[in-house]
């Protein structure tokens, strides 16, 4: 199986209280990107051509595989001091997102890419009836790029019952299981099949954490 990255630490998580909403596991697993991103404390930039300096009478597609390769995109950011990293797609990836999306992240030009957090990223999802890449985006990260990529491809959650936290994981998004065993019992077993798990947590005065 092809991930987009693996990473150790997390910082942040989407909370779903189940008093409120009725949860399917994996419909929140794929939570769209404004979700996402709010998670992460990303804020969303106004105008791309402005914050990119781009001529828009030039520049009337911002279409992510336009930019990707184009020379004179590549010399505007050059000339602002900043650089792109290769364009990612996450139909390439194992993600439960509801849609597919694809992006790019912009660095300062002498960044370390596998040290620093971006300052931007440019990312378009993809509408699948019509099969046409939506209008592109473009936010500032405040916060660190790793949570972006956990969030992407969060396959974990923690059901908080009554103090007691239970962390459950999957691969497939149809079988879960009890990571922390030491607190299985009755009602929280070792492994669920994704409709009982669903039938459990939605008749409980539980909080989700998506991790």
């Amino acid at each position: 199986m092809k991930f987009i990255k693996k990473y150790k630490s997390f910082l942040e998580s989407i909370v779903i209280d189940i008093s409120v909403i009725q949860l399917d596991i994996n419909e929140s697993l794929g939570m769209v990107y404004d979700s996402i991103f709010k998670s992460i404390g990303a804020e969303e930039v106004d105008d791309i051509y402005v914050a990119l300096d781009l001529p828009k009478e030039d520049w009337s597609s911002l279409d992510l595989d336009f930019l990707n390769e184009h020379p004179e995109f590549i010399h505007s950011l050059s000339s602002r001091g900043l650089k792109k990293s290769k364009l990612t797609n996450t139909d390439d990836f194992e993600t439960f997102l509801n849609k597919p999306c694809r992006f790019f992240l912009i660095h300062k030009i002498e960044a370390n890419e596998d040290l620093e957090n971006p300052d931007f990223i440019l990312i378009q999802s993809l509408n699948e009836p019509i099969n046409k890449w939506e209008t592109t985006k473009m936010y500032k990260l405040n916060g660190d790029i790793k949570n972006f990529y956990d969030k992407l491809s969060s396959k974990k959650i923690v059901v908080d019952d009554g103090g007691k936290e239970y962390i459950y994981a999957t691969s497939n998004g149809n079988e879960w299981n009890l990571e922390n065993q030491n607190l299985s019992d009755d009602i929280y077993k070792v492994y669920f099949r994704k409709d009982e798990f669903e039938k459990l947590i939605n008749g409980r005065n539980v909080t989700i954490r998506i991790i």
